[in-house]
This record gives structure tokens, C-alpha cells and sequence, in this order.
């Protein structure tokens, strides 16, 4: 959604909050107070708020922010203590088509959409984790340069995950030798280079199923696969649904 000119997060909200609320900020700009501290909220921005605590927050009516959010409750959440309370996401398309399926399911499927919600913050864990280390690791140059390489190569693969993507030619044409490609890669993403196409391959399958005609032979075929069972196998391993039942389930949830 876009919030209307004029919208803040005032106390009152903090106070009804009796289980968790995740935010993704896809765009505009803003702050946030959490208790004493005060965060900028841009593009990217993920908050995890939980009971308890006090969110004051206001945007720029100028440039209005655009979230995404999920309210859920974990089996004993008095118990959790959330790994991160705000964050930057690695990767805001994925975030913010991961929270995207989690509310398209929410009403029609709610066991999916309880486990597309852990694998979404299992991943926002893990970035947190990773960025959290290389914020300590700032000043090394090597570094930088090697999450540099490493995202601008994600960004291609997630703009045409369909496309044969060779590890040893990725490797190739960024310096590295293939072992040493992917423990680099891995070390940035926190997941091999293989599972980030995979990943990546499925996003797209839910997209083209949810919003267009192909048949999943055809989505099979345009996502790199040469057997349409082998697609459906791992559609299912990583949806936990085939592709003809996730795109039955969505048309019924248009009704």
C-alpha cells in the first residue's frame, strides 16, 4: 500500500500490538523511533516489530512510503526473540514478492502461507546475520569488491532466471575459479549460487502462473527446464504445492 499524505504511526499502535507485525518498505521515504533511537526508513527497510515496544513513525508527504506487511502470531511467541527488529534486505523484489504470496494465501491456504512466511524471514535472518558481519568488514576493500561482483550478478540472474546459467561461466567472467565462485557467492548471499538460481526460477514460476495464460509446460520451457515433471517436482519441493494446484488455488482466492 501507499500511505495517505499526512500518515504517522503514533503510540496508540504500539499499545494495541499484541503479536508480531512485519513491514517491508518498497518505497518512499521516512523515519522511525523505536523507544530512544531514531532510524531512517527508505527503500528496503524491513521491521520486525514485536509487543511491548513503542514505533513512532512519519514519512516524507513528499516522496510517501510504499509497504508491504504481514501481522502473524508464532507457537510460543512470549518465547521468541525475533533475530533482528529492523534490517535491509538483500534482495527487495524477492522480499517483497515472498510477503506478497504469504497475504495471497493467507485466507484460502493457511499452512502454506505459514511456511512461505518462515522460509521469507529464515532468508531476512540469515541477510541480517551476513550484513550485520560485513558492516563489521566495511573497511575491507577486497570485500567490497567481491559483494559488488556477486550482486550485480544476482540482479542478472534474477532478471532472467530462464537463461542457462553456467556456474563455471559466472565464475569465468567475474575472476574466480568455480570452487572459489561459490563460496564467495555464498559468503554474500547466504546460499550457493545454484539455489539462488533455483530460487530464483521459482519466483518467476509463481508470478507466470498467477498472472498469466502459459500453460506450465510452456512456464517449464521459458524458465530453463527441458522436463516439465522434473519443473513440477521442484515447484512443489520449494512451494509445497504442484504448479497446477498453486495457480487453481490462487484463481479461487480471486473469486
Amino acid at each position: 500500500m501507499r500511505c495517505e499524505s499526512g500518515w504517522r504511526l503514533d503510540a496508540a499502535w504500539s499499545a494495541r500490538l499484541r503479536d508480531f507485525d512485519l513491514w517491508l518498505v518498497w518505497a518512499g521515504r521516512g523515519r522511525v523511533r523505536i523507544d530512544r533511537q531514531s532510524f531512517a526508513l527508505t527503500p528496503g527497510t524491513c521491521l520486525w516489530m514485536r509487543p511491548g515496544r513503542t514505533y513512532l513513525a512519519e514519512q516524507d508527504d513528499q516522496d510517501r512510503l510504499g509497504v508491504s506487511f504481514v501481522h502473524f502470531t508464532l507457537s510460543k511467541s512470549n518465547s521468541i526473540a525475533p533475530p533482528f527488529e529492523i534490517t535491509t534486505v538483500r534482495s527487495l523484489d524477492f522480499a517483497a514478492a515472498s510477503m506478497a504470496e504469504v497475504v495471497r494465501w493467507a485466507d484460502s491456504d493457511a499452512a502454506l502461507a505459514g511456511r512461505l512466511l518462515g522460509t521469507t524471514l529464515d532468508v531476512l535472518a540469515r541477510d541480517h546475520m551476513a550484513s550485520t558481519t560485513h558492516e563489521s568488514n566495511r573497511a575491507n576493500g577486497p570485500r567490497r569488491r567481491q559483494e559488488s561482483i556477486v550482486h550485480a550478478i544476482t540482479a542478472r540472474i534474477s532478471a532472467e532466471p530462464g537463461q542457462p546459467w553456467s556456474i563455471a561461466q559466472l565464475a569465468a567472467e567475474s575472476g574466480y575459479a568455480p570452487d572459489h565462485f561459490s563460496k564467495v557467492f555464498t559468503a554474500v548471499i547466504g546460499m550457493r549460487p545454484q539455489a539462488f538460481i533455483v530460487q530464483a526460477r521459482m519466483m518467476r514460476a509463481r508470478m507466470l502462473l498467477a498472472e498469466t495464460g502459459l500453460s506450465v509446460g510452456e512456464i517449464a520451457t521459458a524458465l530453463g527446464f527441458n522436463d516439465v515433471y522434473f519443473f513440477s517436482r521442484q515447484f512443489r519441493a520449494k512451494c509445497g504445492v504442484p504448479p497446477t494446484a498453486y495457480r487453481r488455488g490462487i484463481r479461487n482466492a480471486d473469486r
